[in-house]
């Protein structure tokens, strides 16, 4: 695991692989007001899994498998920080290399998982809605704690 604050310092030239909810153009819009910019990628010896109880997933180790996303690029250090706020704080944030080549930072999930494949479009098809009103909830309650 690295230190996160270390990796928020420099983040405004770190691109971010997002595989589950911050792929979304909602989820991103509501959190940080914008859609940045977007390219498809792919991460070798990962999986995307469902995780008990929750509706996101985690990224775990799996050499047999693909995980597909986009890199976020061009985040700023401010949006960096607010989606570290955001993300559950069992994930470790941890550096990658896509298939391209590109180097990436993620958030790979350290703990027990299902062992089932989160569905992006099962999940934009049943949760969305509520899982974008989660979001606005969440990010009114983070601007009052600042």
């Amino acid at each position: 695991m690295t230190d996160r604050s270390e990796i928020l310092s420099n983040a405004s030239s770190a691109a971010l692989f997002a595989y589950g909810t911050l792929q979304i153009d909602a989820v991103l819009a509501t959190l940080i007001g914008r859609i940045p910019p977007t390219t498809p990628a792919q991460l070798p010896g990962w999986r995307v899994v469902r995780l008990q109880g929750r509706p996101y997933p985690g990224l775990v180790r799996d050499d047999a498998h693909t995980a597909v996303g986009l890199l976020l690029t061009d985040l700023t250090p401010d949006e960096w920080r607010l989606l570290d706020r955001f993300e559950d704080p069992d994930y470790e944030l941890e550096q990658v290399t896509v298939q391209t080549g590109a180097g990436a930072w993620v958030y790979a999930w350290p703990k027990e998982f299902e062992d089932l494949e989160w569905n992006l479009r099962a999940f934009e098809a049943e949760e969305l809605p509520r899982y974008v009103t989660r979001c606005a909830a969440w990010l009114e309650r983070d601007r009052n704690r600042v």
